[in-house]
């Protein structure tokens, strides 16, 4: 028998590209249970997802009355993607929303942010320019990285399909990725299909493996992975 799971309410408010792609990953799951309600100023940023998510308002969230309307005191999370936005994180605080996350545009706005109420703030530009400086820095990556993101402590999670041919058909526990390299696969997507795998694995050509580790030592291993490419043959 399936247990009961919970819906969770969500409110994005401002519908620019960071909202948006919020939105959109939030629906490209649809076993997430999330109740989605979006808001922004502009009912052209809100209609491309109004058969998609649950309601969608034309507002301006700068207002308490208008956000008590919309009982936004009663959602599990709301989120504020809009960087004009200290007025609409104060106006939900004072109406007693108790998970704000917002986005950040510099140190000083995520310090004025914090002692006015968000639970947790993200700056995406920030983030951003972080991980185009390191992957421009670094020719492996820059040839060869898909979907890097960094993590903490210097280590990062990162993407490459497999292209050298003395690795197809090897077992995980073969190639000694943990103990050459230190660094741990976290997820093979193979035909569209994810794995997360142990050490008997097979690698197939073209796989795509997903690795975590430092830095360094990732590219070390990129550079492995992708011998007998068109790009970088060695």
């Amino acid at each position: 028998m399936k247990l009961f799971k919970k819906v969770r309410e969500i409110c994005i408010i401002g519908m620019g590209r960071f909202g948006t792609a919020i939105a959109k990953t939030l629906l490209e799951d649809r076993e997430n249970n999330i109740r989605l309600v979006l808001i922004d100023e502009e009912e052209k940023h809100l209609s491309p997802f109004k058969d998609e998510v649950d309601m969608i308002y034309v507002a301006d969230c700068a207002e308490q009355k208008t956000l008590e309307a919309m009982n936004l005191k009663d959602f599990d999370v709301v989120i504020v993607s809009a960087s004009n936005n200290i007025e609409i994180v104060a106006a939900l605080a004072e109406i007693g929303v108790k998970s704000i996350i917002a986005r950040a545009t510099s140190n000083r706005h995520a310090q004025v942010l914090k002692q006015i109420g968000v639970n947790l703030i993200v700056s995406p530009e920030e983030e951003a320019g972080k991980k185009t400086a390191m992957i421009v820095a670094n020719p492996t990556l820059t040839l060869y990285s898909e979907n890097m993101v960094e993590l903490q402590d210097g280590f990062v999670s990162a993407s490459i399909t497999i292209t050298n041919p003395d690795m197809i058909g090897k077992k995980i526990s073969e190639l000694g990725f943990r103990n050459k390299y230190n660094v741990s696969i976290m997820m093979i997507k193979r035909d569209h299909k994810s794995y997360i795998p142990e050490g008997d694995f097979e690698i197939e050509d073209k796989d795509l493996l997903t690795f975590i580790g430092k830095l360094e030592n990732i590219t070390e291993v990129f550079e492995l992975c992708a011998r007998n490419d068109k790009k970088g043959k060695k």
